[in-house]
């Protein structure tokens, strides 16, 4: 997921056609994309000789030239190009836009084209600055002309919002990735957010269209306010010391300040792609930059010896020299660029004792904590810049909201007494209102737990790498709880709800084990996009390629992974204040006030002891009190009756385990109806993968005949048959022998019965078509009784045991038998013409695979409750009908299979099957060969026959459903909580308005909202 690539794709194609002298047109919002990521050698070899805004008035006509226009297709870009193609400067147009064009927007430039001169229109989602390959962009730093914030921190401005879904949603779709989104739940921005980027790529369904990975992208949308201390430290690392104390703006930066530098390096570049020193120590601390730089300097003096003109003695020296010059002179000039910056950085750090600043900074962001005589040493002395001392304060505000609010005050007043204005220190109350303790989702110190301290001491035995680099940003800790399954839905949930399992990253696979079933996957991440609003800063985008160079080598928990960092803008110090200064101006007046429970006008509140004054408070009677009693007493009833009724409540909790059964039968209940099938046609066959094969199954199996209405003819629940051929066969003399008629004669010699004539028949390979002219089917009155079963119907019903194995189980015409391993059906009385339809048309009322506990009337009963307290009691083909109009017809039912036990509270188990049904239908007709309705040739690999065929495989898992219920020592542990915490609350609540009402009493008078140092401030 390289950003700088994406683009310098993109600005590569644009330029590359037409293949003649070009004019490139930008607007304000395009020119720094384009800047970052082509440089003018770039923009010249592909004949771009001129480039220019779009806006400008004063450029020449040339009407030779083509022109290439790279616009945000914003309302003053379009103006600006609406103006150009009524006067066409140039013979040709090629438009290309940096986001989605809308319909209206296609329609408005199509009018405008009065000349005909645009000869291509594309979107190239360009539309974010790539600053380097894991880190992007949006250049929307917050000013008042282009607020992010609307009358609260937790309100978009529109066009803020509508800039940050564009933004991101052209890094998706320059990346190619359809994401699935997650969000920080104490951020209604996040959300806010979130919620528009899905609209817009479901609105846009067809851009989105991309190849589906096994692990979906995921976009992790943060807001700054939850990490507001990384901006406000001083970094230590080049690139963001650079920023930190020049400012880089789209990869350029301003000298023009620094003392005695040379015209040329007034303004430098500096990006990655086009520097080579920067691009190999743009991460490294300050410490090993100036080690760095001085191999850097020795390289450039060896090379300057190379081309001394005392070294040039020959013509091979000279042609030496003159190939190399050029690249001798970057060389040059890069080396004299960062001798400049560097050497800038070390007179800064010098001049405002950053070294000293940065000390007990790291401090305060990290665990070891401050020393309030330190930050007080600091604010005091005149060497120090007195933004340097706002930012120290507030960081010692952030830590010590809770625990030191005096201390707090005290430093406001010290830092008004050294030189900050009073609307700077107003800022203090500013961060602590929007970004304090209160308002952030996770705490950035935890300065008071012991676990804390303890790592704290831990770490200082261990000692550090560098005192300067001990702080990590917030966002380390949140992409190392990604990476292990760790980050909760309770604090990143996903944007349309994740279920219970907020532990791991999951999405729902086509890959999982039991396709048929509701199974969930789990997999770790992939890709990764973190957008942060309110802006981003470069020691989180260090972290980001620190763990990329990682996860590429294979090397930490987030092998696999690529990470993609970007945010509103790229902040320092001086822009994060600067933005909450600005947004402040919208926001309530309470907003420069100090927070609840920060005046120092309570001194009667108890901070240490939660305001429970066990001396005094508890012991004086109010009516407030015996209020705030009796509702605590309601409250713990009611809690603890809901509890209580949760405890009670027996709930079922699925599992999947390995089925370790062993020579398991199954019993298939079935009752299927063939409205045109007599029964004397219809035979059930049941064989299996182990070899065993039931045929023409008559055991627990019934077949009544029905009429042509459907209606069962009276007495006639059958098996075949077989009871009139008793009756006559009784009636034939003793030694009676029946012809074969050429058949293979069976074992006797005799055929006696038209069935034994058919059989012969069968087994000779000849069709049993003419029963009319056999003795024995005469005598029997076979014609005669087809004839009459000629238009019925017939409904089989019963239970047959099967293998616990893969099997097939046919309704099918005739009888079938074994011979070479394979199944021959007699299909000659069904196919013959007897003026009557007959088709495998079909309705099943019921097909269910049943374990032996579901014949235990007990277990029954409670296996049917769980079933439908599960919603699993319906068979997937209990009502199903398969219709077809022709004879030669199959019906196939391809059903998994799967085991099922029930757990109850009692020790009972239950076992029982479930399964999963998928059908195929087949013409016969069109043989063993046919083609589509499109032209595609389909091979079957049998024949075929005409019936209903139902192939079931068993499926290796078990799902177990048992029964559980809260156990009474976390009933007992959740009641105490109740009570213990609503008596605390209520205690607080108490204890804060007994102390209100002390000091009013004392002071005569309401209190105005007051700060600390008792309103000196405010």
């Amino acid at each position: 997921m390289d950003v700088v690539k994406a683009v310098e794709t993109y600005i590569t194609k644009m330029v590359s056609t037409p293949s003649s002298m070009k004019v490139l047109l930008l607007d304000t919002h395009t020119t720094p994309i384009v800047s970052l990521s082509a440089t003018q050698s770039t923009l010249l070899s592909h004949q771009v000789y001129l480039t220019d805004k779009i806006d400008n008035k004063k450029r020449e006509r040339m009407a030779h030239m083509k022109c290439i226009c790279f616009l945000q297709p914003s309302e003053e870009s379009f103006e600006a190009l609406a103006a150009e193609l009524r006067e066409p400067k140039y013979g040709e147009y090629y438009l290309y836009f940096s986001n989605i064009l809308s319909k209206t927007a296609i329609e408005r430039l199509a009018d405008v084209d009065e000349y005909e001169v645009v000869r291509e229109v594309q979107e190239y989602f360009a539309d974010y600055a790539p600053l380097l390959p894991s880190l992007f962009s949006l250049n929307h730093t917050p000013d008042a002309q282009r607020p992010l914030y609307g009358n609260s921190p937790n309100v978009w401005d529109p066009k803020a919002l509508e800039r940050a879904v564009q933004g991101v949603t052209a890094v998706l779709l320059s990346l190619k990735k359809k994401p699935v989104i997650r969000y920080e739940k104490s951020s209604p921005m996040a959300k806010k957010l979130g919620v528009e980027i899905q609209h817009r790529i479901q609105s846009e369904s067809q851009l989105f269209d991309f190849r589906l990975t096994q692990v979906p992208p995921l976009l992790l949308i943060l807001d700054r306010r939850n990490d507001p201390v990384t901006p406000l430290l001083s970094p230590w690392t080049y690139q963001a010391m650079v920023h930190e104390l020049l400012g880089i703006q789209n990869g350029r930066v301003d000298l023009s300040l620094v003392p005695d530098v040379r015209p040329e390096l007034k303004e430098v570049t500096l990006t990655t792609n086009t520097d080579p020193f920067f691009q190999a120590h743009h991460l490294a601390t300050f410490g090993d930059l100036g080690t760095a730089l001085k191999s850097y300097v020795q390289s450039y003096q060896s090379h300057s010896l190379a081309h001394n003109p005392s070294s040039i003695n020959s013509i091979s020296d000279m042609k030496r020299f003159v190939e190399e010059y050029p690249e001798f002179r970057k060389l040059g000039g890069n080396v004299s660029k960062h001798v400049a910056l560097v050497g800038e950085l070390s007179r800064l750090v010098e001049r405002d004792k950053l070294l000293d600043l940065g000390e007990v900074e790291q401090g305060l962001a990290t665990g070891s904590g401050a020393d309030l005589k330190d930050v007080q040493a600091l604010v005091a002395n005149p060497a120090i810049q007195p933004w340097n001392k706002l930012r120290l304060v507030i960081l010692f505000a952030l830590r010590y909201q809770k625990s030191q609010p005096q201390n707090v005050a005290s430093l406001i007043s010290l830092m008004l007494e050294n030189g900050v204005s009073r609307e700077d220190a107003k800022l203090v109350h500013v961060l602590l209102n929007i970004a304090g303790s209160d308002q952030r989702q996770e705490d950035l110190f935890s300065a008071e737990s012991l676990l804390a301290k303890g790592r704290s001491a831990l770490k200082g035995l261990k000692g550090v790498e560098n005192v300067y680099m001990q702080h990590t940003p917030h966002l380390s800790q949140t992409l190392e709880n990604l990476f292990k399954g760790r980050l909760r839905e309770t604090t990143h949930p996903f944007l349309d709800g994740a279920g219970p399992n907020a532990g791991l990253q999951r999405w729902e696979s086509p890959i999982c084990p039991i396709a048929a079933l509701v199974v969930t996957c789990y997999f770790s991440p992939g890709d990764v996009i973190i957008f942060m609003i309110g802006g981003t800063t470069y020691a989180e985008a260090r972290v980001v390629a620190l763990l990329n160079q990682e996860s590429a080598s294979g090397g930490s928990a987030a092998a696999g992974t690529r990470l993609l960092l970007g945010g509103t803008c790229v902040h320092n110090s001086s822009s994060f204040l600067d933005m909450v200064r600005t947004a402040a101006t919208h926001f309530p007046e309470s907003v420069y006030e100090p927070p609840p429970g920060s005046s120092s006008t309570m001194p009667s509140l108890n901070l240490n002891l939660g305001g429970v004054n066990t001396m005094e408070d508890v012991k004086v009677k109010t009516r407030t009190g015996a209020f705030l009693t009796l509702l605590a007493a309601a409250i713990i009833i009611s809690f603890t009756t809901m509890e209580f009724f949760d405890y009670r409540r027996v709930k079922v909790e699925t599992s999947m385990v390995v089925d370790r059964s062993r020579g398991e039968k199954l019993t298939v209940n079935m009752n299927v109806t063939f409205p045109r099938v007599p029964c004397y046609l219809l035979s059930l066959d049941v064989m299996d993968i182990s070899g065993e094969t039931q045929s023409d199954i008559t055991h627990n199996i019934y077949k009544t005949r029905l009429d042509e209405r459907g209606v069962p003819v009276p007495n006639s629940i059958v098996k075949g048959l077989q009871n009139d051929l008793d009756r006559i066969n009784s009636q034939r003399e003793n030694g009676y022998c029946g012809s074969c008629y050429g058949g293979v004669e069976p074992a006797s010699g005799c055929c006696n019965t038209c069935e034994e004539v058919r059989q012969a028949y069968v087994n000779r390979g000849w069709s049993f078509n003419r029963p009319d002219s056999i003795e024995q089917c005469v005598q029997e009155g076979w014609s005669e009784k087809l004839k009459e079963q000629a238009s019925e119907g017939c409904n089989i019903a019963g239970r047959v045991r099967v293998n616990k194995v893969v099997g097939n189980i046919h309704l099918s015409p005739g009888r079938s038998f074994r011979t070479s391993a394979h199944n021959l059906y007699e299909l000659v009385p069904y196919l013959r013409t007897d003026g009557n339809r007959h088709d495998f048309t079909h309705t099943i009322h019921k097909f269910a695979f049943e374990g032996d506990d579901e014949y235990d009337l007990k277990k029954a009963r409670i296996g049917k409750e769980l079933k439908q307290r599960l919603g699993i009691a319906e068979n997937p083909l209990d009502g199903n009908t398969g219709r077809t109009i022709k004879q030669q017809y199959m019906f196939q039912y391809f059903l998994k299979v799967v085991s099922t036990q029930f757990q109850t509270l009692d020790g009972k188990t239950i076992n029982t099957h479930q399964y999963s049904a998928t059908h195929f239908e087949r013409d016969l007709d069109k043989g063993a060969a046919e083609n589509t309705a499109t032209g595609l040739h389909v091979a079957h690999g049998t024949g075929g026959i005409p019936g209903a065929f139902f192939n079931y495989e068993i499926s290796p898992l078990r799902i177990v459903h048992a029964e559980t219920r809260q156990s009474f020592a976390h009933f007992l542990t959740s009641t105490c909580a109740i009570v213990g915490g609503v008596l605390t609350v209520a205690s607080l609540i108490d204890s804060a308005l007994f102390a209100t009402r002390k000091v009013l009493k004392k002071s005569g008078h309401s209190p105005v909202n007051g700060g600390y140092t008792n309103g000196k401030l405010m």
